[in-house]
Order: structure tokens, then sequence, then C-alpha cells
């Protein structure tokens, strides 16, 4: 039995990021701009010690939703996602699998003046984080409850941490050097009690493992 749910970000997490950020897929040559980032398998390795837990990558892709990247379709987002975890894989970590949101939420739309947006992709939906429709996705795999589940988020913003506290569970930033200010906003929420920031994954991974196996 699942007891234990670990859904981690993807940029500027487990993939390098830039500022702008990248939108990995919006050109043809995106796979050879996939980095994975220093300690993310060293860390990833060490989760996979941890028996009865399960591992996933959530990511918010608004990307999609703009038109002035053509090529970066639903399917493009998906076939990124994929490959982000094969590599990773292949590389000795061990994720079940994956989930993104491909909207773009009203407050991410105002907050892009100049950016063209596809209307059929502009929504307060549920899986824009840090909403939990990724997290609950997650657990219908695994077809496991929250309330009998512990739940760790990983990322790099407030946001992925709110996704946590908003379902009861520990979040861990890792700050990532293109989203500066993110501690500060991580800071003010309410919940410090299950909040962490490390410095990267093999500080998250070792958090985790100290709190499954006191």
């Amino acid at each position: 039995m699942i007891q234990t749910l670990i859904c981690i970000d993807r940029d500027g997490t487990l993939i390098r990021d830039e500022k702008p950020h990248l939108f990995l897929g919006r050109d043809n040559d995106w796979i050879s701009k996939v980095q994975v980032l220093p300690g993310v398998i060293e860390g990833l390795k060490k989760l996979k010690t941890l028996p009865e837990t399960r591992t996933y990558m959530i990511t918010n892709q608004p990307g999609v939703a703009i038109t002035d990247f053509p090529l970066l379709t639903l399917e493009r987002a998906h076939e990124v996602c994929s490959y982000v975890i094969q590599k990773l894989n292949q590389m000795g970590a061990e994720i079940s699998g994956y989930f993104l949101c491909p909207h773009a939420s009203l407050e991410y739309v105002s907050s892009n003046p100049g950016i063209h947006f596809d209307p059929k992709f502009i929504q307060d939906c549920t899986c824009f984080k840090p909403g939990l429709g990724m997290v609950f996705d997650a657990l219908s795999a695994e077809k496991i409850r929250p309330d009998n589940t512990r739940i760790y988020v990983i990322g790099d913003r407030a946001t992925d941490v709110a996704t946590a506290l908003n379902i009861d569970g520990a979040g861990i930033l890792i700050p990532f050097e293109n989203e500066p200010g993110e501690i500060e906003k991580t800071r003010k929420l309410d919940g410090q009690n299950n909040i962490f920031i490390v410095r990267d994954m093999v500080e998250a991974a070792e958090l985790i493992i100290s709190k499954e196996i006191p």
C-alpha cells in the first residue's frame, strides 16, 4: 500500500529553466535544451530507497496557451514531459509518471501583457498550481486517498509550496537562481511548520527520508 506521495515540479526544479522561460517545445531543437540540474539524480536515487512511496512530476505549462508558440501544442508538451521522465529514469531516477496543466490562469494572462493567448486555454482551472488537480491525478493513479497518504510537493516557487499546504502536505522549496524572490514569498505563507527551504534535491530527499524513516 502506497503511503507516501512525492510530487515534483519540472522547470527550475528537475531541469534547467531560463529567464525568460525556455517554454520547452516551442522550437524543434528543444531536446538539446533539456539539462538536468545538479543534485537531481542523486536526490531521486535516494528517494528510491523509501518503501511504499511513489514520485510524480507535476508541471504548469501555460506555454501551450500562448499562440506566439505555434509548435508548442498540447501534444508537444506531452512529448517533452515524456522525454524528461524517460531521461531521468535512464539516469537512475524512478519517477512513475507526470501530469501537466496546459492552461493559463487569468492572473497569468494579466501579468504577461503583449503575449497572445488562445482563449480556449485561458481559465482558472483546478490543475494550475497551487490548485490540486495534478496532485489528485497522482493520487488517483495510485488509487490512494489524501487522508491516509503523506504528501510532499517539491518546487522552485512559492506556488509549489502552497500546493502542498492546500492538501495538508509538506512543501519543500528549492530556490532557483532564475526565480528570485520565491524565498520571501514562501516565508509569507501560512503553515510554516510544514514548509522547508533546502539547497538542492539531495537535501530535499534527505529531509523526506528523515521524516519517513526516523
